[in-house]
């Protein structure tokens, strides 16, 4: 009993001491000892986690109170440092770097095998390479007619709401039918997700909402992760039964992909091309490739359906409140429709679109004030020591850099926090479009950039000239957000009256 008592004495003992001089070396001896930070951010990766379970996301708030207490570079874990400078961004993420992404962050999504989740720059860009065509501005303007065909249904459902007084939930419509235009484009499926419910909501969003929260727990304790996955689907939904929505998707897509690896010419049913097209008829230059397999199709498409509705649908939600607050801007908007489409009644592309000054203005601006994704995106430096900001960073350092620091920094972008259309309209202004980094940047920046663009401004386009809305009760709290990787609305949704314009 008593060689026991001292074995147990002995082994605690020896793990304190471990521990002290583990804390000790991180504190005065690490390569990062020289750069300022909170001292219990430099000991343990626990000071993240305490913001990002905790305080609800709070890590991206944070990160604005630590950049003005400690200056532009900032210790915030162990192995890494956050920066404040501009510079800074093009220098980790821009074209030209070679950094790997860090797979403690993008190993939590649950799509390992995604272009989105590889941490090897070379596989992420054959990857790239062979996905890249489908997302092209070619492609997406030979297939504008599938983005449309969703922007006219979600204007269809919302003039719905005009003969029963009822303010449309446009948070949920937003994401919604980015939803269906991501499902029909990339698979060639029916989401239908616009048409789920009279308020917009459906299991697949009410999912997402109840589940993003989890990647952070995925983060810092992935055994839970390698167990919801490895237990029976029927058990994940009966463990948290929030997540009904995505396995059905999972299975929607499943059984999409087991059709086409039994049958790869069934792709010639499909209405018009697809992702599909690309990943199970790799061309020459890529046939490198790994060994096509169900989990690499699987992954690959719950990431695009993910990525691809989110992203969008807050945008645009973010967008329609600034515009509905803020009648200036709404005017000048519906002006401008207006005079580049007098007849309602007939149809105006895309091309047409994107060359209205204000229109433009206002989605960029929207962009802006959204984020796009909101946690700060980690590269590991190396091989070799580099220059970042002006300062020598050790090889294997973890950086990164928010795009929230970027997107409201007022020597950049003068009072960030307002709304202000106007700063892109002024002669000097293609100087800002460095600065615009909701899609990030450089060779891991967002594969869908072209669809992303090409629906916000059919979206926008449409709304504003064919409906009449009016916000219902708003206020700042409709956009404002939580950081999990993309922004999570915890307040009230957007909503608002809808009317049909005047022909």
């Amino acid at each position: 009993m008593e060689l026991a008592q001292t074995l147990i004495a002995l082994t605690s003992g020896l793990l304190l001491v471990h521990l002290v001089a583990h804390g000790i070396h991180r504190f005065f001896f690490h390569p990062l000892a020289r750069f300022p930070g909170p001292p219990l951010a430099a000991l343990t990766l626990w000071y993240k986690a305490y913001f990002d379970i905790i305080l609800d996301g709070g890590w991206a708030e944070h990160l604005d109170f630590l950049h003005a207490k400690y200056g532009p570079v900032v210790r915030v874990a162990p192995d890494e440092l956050h920066f404040s400078d501009p510079r800074a961004y093009g220098e980790i993420y821009g074209m030209g770097t070679k950094f790997a992404k860090q797979d403690h962050l993008y190993s939590c999504f649950a799509t390992d095998q995604s272009v989105f989740a590889l941490t090897d720059l070379h596989e992420a860009t054959q990857r790239r390479n062979l996905i890249g065509p489908f997302f092209s501005r070619r492609a997406i303007l030979k297939l504008e007619k599938v983005v449309q065909t969703q922007v006219d249904n979600l204007v269809s459902r919302l003039l719905e709401y005009e003969s029963t007084k009822e303010a449309a939930n446009l948070d949920f419509a937003f994401r919604a039918a980015s939803l269906d235009v991501i499902t029909a484009y990339c698979f060639g499926l029916k989401g239908g997700l616009t048409n789920a419910s009279r308020s917009f909501q459906n299991d697949v969003l009410l999912a997402m909402d109840a589940t993003l929260p989890m990647i952070w727990v995925f983060k810092y304790f992935p055994f839970i992760k390698h167990f919801l996955l490895s237990v029976p689907e029927w058990t994940a939904a009966y463990l948290k039964p929030g997540t009904t929505g995505i396995l059905e998707q999972r299975q929607q897509m499943g059984a999409q992909i087991d059709k086409l690896l039994k049958d790869p010419s069934s792709l010639e049913d499909i209405e018009h091309e697809t992702i599909y097209h690309h990943l199970l008829n790799p061309q020459p230059e890529n046939q490198r490739m790994p060994p096509i397999s169900r989990s690499w199709l699987l992954d690959e498409g719950l990431y695009m359906r993910f990525a691809g509705s989110d992203t969008v649908g807050n945008v645009c939600t973010v967008g329609a409140y600034y515009i509905l607050t803020n009648p200036s801007v709404h005017s000048t908007l519906v002006e401008e429709l207006q005079q580049a489409w007098p007849d309602v009644t007939s149809t105006i592309g895309y091309e047409a679109l994107e060359k209205l000054p204000f229109l433009t203005a206002v989605i960029k601006e929207s962009l802006r004030m959204a984020h796009g994704v909101v946690t700060p995106l980690p590269r590991i430096v190396g091989p070799t020591d580099c220059e970042i900001s002006g300062t020598m960073i050790p090889a294997g350092t973890v950086v990164s850099m928010g795009a929230t620091i970027v997107h409201r920094n007022p020597e950049i972008f003068p009072e960030p926090f307002v709304f202000s259309p106007e700063r892109w309209l002024r002669e000097d202004s293609h100087e800002l479009e460095k600065y615009l980094v909701a899609f990030s940047k450089g060779p891991r920046s967002c594969l869908g950039i072209n669809l992303a663009w090409c629906e916000l401004y059919l979206i926008f386009g449409n709304l504003f000239r064919k409906l009449a809305l009016v916000a219902k009760d708003a206020s700042i709290e409709n956009v404002s957000f939580r950081e999990y990787f993309v922004p999570i609305h915890r307040g009230q949704h957007l909503q608002a009256y809808v009317h049909a314009k005047a022909r």
